[in-house]
């Protein structure tokens, strides 16, 4: 489609949906038609001015102007782009998109708060998870102590024969689940540990969390929101203070505390032979 105008060589970014519109060259004033084969004269024929100037590329501004009206013409800027659309997508319009500064704030806070309100539940599940390893170790290597001694006979009912065969068996066990045992029993305490030293990390995790949340909430209330959003804002405000000032301001009635660290996590034949001597596990 041609977008020259014929008389002087001025271009417009026209388009199909275009046709039938009028429009005046703003270089040469002469009258223009869109047509199907583009843009041709409407009319007598204008003396195009002298100029050496380049044809300036120029768009049509539609915005109000029907099927076969004049149209005003908006000159482009000098990389192309019409003043009205000036600027393009700015930060300002991608905060909006996402729902403010306030928005982001409330929503960086609750991951906060929720991360690290877990942290402390799965740092203490993994402490219990490595102590049940020693419990499972320590439960199958009674179990096949137990299946040493014969049948029908208890460790109190066993001749002086059959119970030492039966304490070099459980020697035997013992010195095979010895290192499991041992390292299990390591891994648990590791492990109760480390969930104890998170603590001072997730309680820095959850201050800044909260304090993310507030600004968001107070952001909500200074700015032009609907009353319904300053409302729940000023609710979610208010009994976020009524956590923090109830669990870590020292108004709480009891005292938090704080998991203990054992000093070993004892198993039922950590005691080597000697646990496995008269009296069996």
């Amino acid at each position: 489609m041609n977008n020259a105008c014929p008389n002087c060589g001025a271009v417009y970014a026209v388009t199909a949906r275009d046709i039938g519109r009028k429009l005046k060259c703003k270089k040469c004033s002469s009258a223009l038609i869109v047509t199907d084969a583009g843009l041709v004269l409407d009319g007598p024929v204008a003396a195009a001015p002298q100029s050496t100037a380049r044809p300036v590329a120029m768009d049509i501004d539609d915005e109000d102007a029907g099927e076969g009206e004049e149209v005003v013409i908006v000159s482009k800027g000098k990389k192309g782009k019409s003043r009205q659309g000036r600027g393009g997508s700015g930060l300002g319009e991608l905060l909006a998109k996402v729902g403010g500064i306030s928005t982001m704030l409330f929503a960086f806070g609750v991951f906060l708060v929720i991360w690290f309100t877990f942290m402390p539940k799965i740092g203490e599940a993994a402490a219990l998870r490595a102590e049940a390893l020693t419990q499972k170790l320590d439960a199958e290597a009674e179990a096949k102590a137990k299946d040493k001694l014969p049948k029908g006979k208890t460790e109190m009912t066993l001749s002086e024969d059959e119970r030492k065969k039966y304490m070099d068996d459980v020697k035997k066990i013992l010195e095979d689940y010895g290192p499991q045992l041992r390292e299990a029993e390591s891994d648990a305490r590791v492990a109760r540990i480390s969930m104890v030293r998170s603590l001072w990390y997730d309680r820095y995790g959850l201050m800044f969390g909260f304090i993310f949340v507030a600004f968001g909430c107070i952001g909500y209330l200074r700015t032009d929101q609907p009353l319904i959003m300053r409302i729940v804002a000023a609710v979610i405000l208010g009994v976020m203070m009524i956590i923090v000032f109830g669990t870590f301001g020292g108004c709480s009635i009891r005292e938090e505390k704080t998991p203990s660290v054992p000093a070993t996590t004892p198993s039922k034949m950590g005691g080597g032979v000697g646990k496995a001597g008269p009296g069996g596990f």
